[in-house]
């Protein structure tokens, strides 16, 4: 069966009775034409099956698709992370005029009520969002939304707000992960520690009732209890220091975070290095010489830079081909130890290189 011929702007304005030059214009949304002509030409190729090339028209556009990022600078183990997948798509998309603009808060869950208030005088295209709570943002969110700009976010979601997508991983099968492994680590013993920056923050809080929902499954120990550290490495140390002084007998340290170094630096302080199981999230150099040690026993890696680079791939393609994604994008998250961290995290001698 021979395929049916794409209809051409010509067919069209043959079919409606219009020019060639009012047809382009209906048909790619420039202006110099009315409303009632621009509806009869668009019934008349939706009748011909005429489906525009968006992308060719990506390419001839001459105003530029700005897709903006607010991101937190800490911790920025994870978060540089994110921004340079942000930035490398966003590279790749140079030949459709997409440009970055991206904003700063200091930590996660401070000022962004103020940066989204700025940006919400930008003139945007698409944002990717961090939100530091689960629902406090949902105003400004949906606020974007009603002005045509579709929000994706990354590392955590806003649930209840009207964003388009979610790129990350899923936090509720992270964290059941984390205390399958724990419980087997520690033979169904506990007591074990968790170590997290905000029950607030919605990744965080699922996190946390995966990670308990598998420790109720697997082990015998006492309920983990939960510290909530706020993102901020010095507060993080004292609060491991503190545990670590209450309770001798700790047995294991989840770190819901990406908070993990000032942790691992307290447990060494303390003379517990080896002897408390811990299991973190993420991966990056200065978790390097941790892993080898054996301070840290395993890692759930998140692939920071792949969220970044995804979301602004999931807006572009929204944007200009019309591609809905699904509403959550779920990267796997990956067990990485001392024995197959080289394939996630280069060693000195090759950041060198």
């Amino acid at each position: 069966m021979t395929p049916k011929k794409r209809p051409t702007i010509k067919d069209i304005a043959l079919a409606s009775g219009f020019s060639i030059g009012t047809v382009d214009r209906a048909l790619h949304g420039r202006k110099g034409i009315s409303a009632r002509t621009r509806e009869k030409i668009l019934a008349t190729a939706r009748s011909m099956g005429y489906e525009p090339n968006r992308v060719a028209s990506a390419l001839t556009r001459k105003k530029p698709v700005v897709l903006a990022a607010l991101f937190p600078r800490e911790l920025h183990y994870f978060y540089d992370d994110v921004r340079r997948g942000f930035y490398d798509a966003v590279a790749q998309l140079r030949d459709f005029k997409v440009l970055p603009l991206v904003r700063e808060v200091e930590t996660l869950g401070k000022g962004e009520e103020e940066a989204l208030e700025n940006l919400l005088e930008e003139r945007i295209d698409g944002l990717v969002l961090v939100p530091g709570h689960r629902s406090r943002l949902n105003a400004f969110i949906n606020r974007f939304v009603e002005k045509s700009v579709p929000v994706v976010t990354v590392s955590t979601d806003a649930p209840g707000s009207s964003r388009l997508s979610a790129v990350y991983v899923d936090p509720w099968k992270n964290g059941e992960l984390a205390g399958e492994l724990m419980a087997h680590f520690l033979g169904g013993k506990g007591p074990v520690a968790i170590m997290v920056g905000s029950l607030d923050i919605e990744d965080h809080f699922q996190k946390v009732q995966g990670f308990l929902s598998s420790w109720t499954r697997f082990a015998r120990g006492p309920e983990p209890e939960v510290f909530e550290n706020e993102e901020d490495e010095q507060r993080a140390y004292e609060t491991t220091a503190c545990v670590l002084e209450e309770h001798p007998d700790l047995q294991g340290i989840y770190v819901a975070t990406a908070n993990s170094p000032a942790v691992c630096r307290a447990l060494e302080d303390s003379g517990f290095a080896g002897r408390v199981r811990v299991i973190t999230t993420d991966l990056f150099g200065e978790m390097r010489p941790y892993l080898e040690k054996g301070v840290i026993h395993a890692t759930i890696f998140q692939n920071p830079y792949r969220q970044g680079f995804e979301a602004v791939i999931a807006l572009f393609r929204f944007l200009v081909e019309g591609v809905v994604p699904p509403p959550c994008r779920y990267l796997e998250p990956v067990v990485v130890m001392r024995s197959n961290m080289e394939f996630y995290i280069p060693s000195k001698e090759e950041e060198k290189g």
